[in-house]
Order: C-alpha cells, then sequence, then structure tokens
C-alpha cells in the first residue's frame, strides 16, 4: 500500500499565471523542487497530477500543474495538501518525517518516560511534546539533546544534556 506524506498546502491562485501559491511543510525546498509528479487527495480518492514548472518568487513557491490552467479549474487545490510517496523523500542524515517520530517511545537512561503526541513548529526549532502519565514534558528537537533516533523501532533516547529537560521525580 502506498503511504503519502505531505509536503506543502496550496495557500492561494495567481490564476493569470496558473499557479498555485505553496506553503511548504519543510525548510529543504528540494522536496517540491525535484518533483515530476505529485498527489492530491479529493475525498478519499488520491489523484496523479503532473507538475508543468516549479517557480520561486520573492521567498514563496508556486506550481504550475500540467493541464490545470483556468481558475475555475484551480479553485479544487485551494487548500489542498500536496502528496508525495514517502519513498520519493530525500533526507539527509539526522532529519527525519515528523509523522514518523510521532508515536515513538521516549528514553531517559534507558527509563521509559513518554511517547512523542506531536511536534511543535516553533520559530527556533521544533519541539516534540511527549506525554507523560499526567503531563507534557517539552523536548526542543535539537540533535544534542538525543543520544539516537531509531525510527524503525520506534525508540528515542535523550542525551545526558536533556537531563535539565526532564525531572526524574
Amino acid at each position: 500500500m502506498n503511504e503519502f506524506v505531505a509536503i506543502a498546502v496550496v495557500t492561494s491562485i495567481a490564476a493569470k499565471d496558473g499557479l498555485l501559491k505553496l506553503k511548504l511543510f519543510s525548510e529543504d525546498k528540494q522536496q517540491i523542487l525535484n518533483q515530476d509528479f505529485v498527489y492530491f487527495d479529493f475525498f478519499g480518492n488520491i489523484r496523479k497530477i503532473l507538475i508543468e514548472e516549479v517557480v520561486s518568487r520573492s521567498g514563496s513557491y508556486f506550481v504550475k500543474l500540467k493541464n490545470f490552467a483556468e481558475e475555475r479549474e484551480l479553485e479544487v487545490f485551494l487548500n489542498k495538501e500536496v502528496l508525495i510517496l514517502k519513498d520519493q523523500i530525500m533526507l539527509d542524515k539526522n532529519s527525519y518525517l515528523i509523522s514518523d517520530l510521532i508515536g515513538c517511545k521516549v528514553y531517559f537512561r534507558k527509563k521509559y518516560i513518554g511517547e512523542v503526541e506531536n511536534v511543535l513548529d516553533v520559530p527556533m526549532n521544533y519541539v516534540l511534546e511527549v506525554r507523560q502519565s499526567d503531563k507534557y514534558l517539552m523536548i526542543p528537537f535539537v540533535l544534542k539533546f538525543f543520544d539516537s533516533i531509531d525510527i524503525e523501532k520506534r525508540k528515542i533516547y535523550l542525551s545526558k544534556e536533556s537531563r535539565f529537560l526532564y525531572d526524574e521525580n
């Protein structure tokens, strides 16, 4: 079964140019620039759409889809997530998909402390929201706070540098 990942959302239409303005979910612009096609979910029906062109203007990204040029045709994409197959994603070392981090068990000195319930996008960096039995632990996603992240085993081990984030009592 194909697993899709959202890489952007369509935020507006530049109808005169036949472009869709995107808000990218990653700082890695190559995720959209290297695609020949993307997918959109229309009421549970995933459709593959060819990309004609990707345009960067003043720090914003736009995509022109093949065979979609008129404003009324483009309107169906407004507020839709732009999807790609998970295996199309090229991740650098120490880069992770948010969807892969959610649900991972978190450990400090081999002791289970909670499960990643959410990943927040705050101005300085991402923050893991780890659910403990009666509270949440917020862990900045800064590599020095982690000894290892094993997505396959769904386990995250905090480093000794993260000790000030976690109160063992």
